[in-house]
């Protein structure tokens, strides 16, 4: 009952690596699936919690984006796949958030390295322009968070 929300969550990662945007349909898609995976696999009482969590998920980043720490399409990508981890029990957040964390240090560090050896440097390549697309780091943390939860 995941695959539409893991459908989604490639989606975006692969349109934030070739355009470095999460278009507004993107992440509403995939919170609508987000939402219909949870329902179907947990049942409805876990839905409450769920959009709880991706409402401060949200919150938290439209403030880091305002502050310009992330980007607008990263904070509402990032609460849609919030759509799918209850905030009770804590393992659900926690889980998306580590994972997502560990990627998103994985990206960087592989942006890094990429960029100091002068490779994949090509036009719709990870490594375009200087921006982190971390919608691939929170595909890669809600796939992740599915599996460890």
């Amino acid at each position: 009952m995941w695959w539409p929300a893991l459908a989604c969550a490639a989606l975006g990662a692969w349109l934030d690596v070739t355009s470095r945007r999460l278009p507004n349909r993107v992440c509403a898609a995939f919170a609508i699936a987000a939402i219909f995976g949870l329902g179907a696999t947990q049942g409805a009482a876990l839905l409450p919690w769920a959009l709880l969590h991706a409402a401060a998920a949200l919150l938290v980043g439209m403030l880091l984006f305002r502050f310009g720490v992330i980007g607008g399409g990263d904070a509402k990508f990032y609460a849609a796949a919030a759509c799918a981890a209850p905030i009770i029990p804590a393992a659900g957040p926690l889980a998306l958030l580590g994972w997502t964390s560990v990627a998103g240090l994985v990206l960087l560090l592989v942006m890094m390295v990429g960029r100091r050896l002068g490779i994949l440097a090509g036009k719709g390549s990870l490594l375009k322009g200087w921006e982190v697309p971390y919608g691939v780091a929170i595909a890669a943390g809600f796939w992740l968070a599915l599996i460890s939860v």
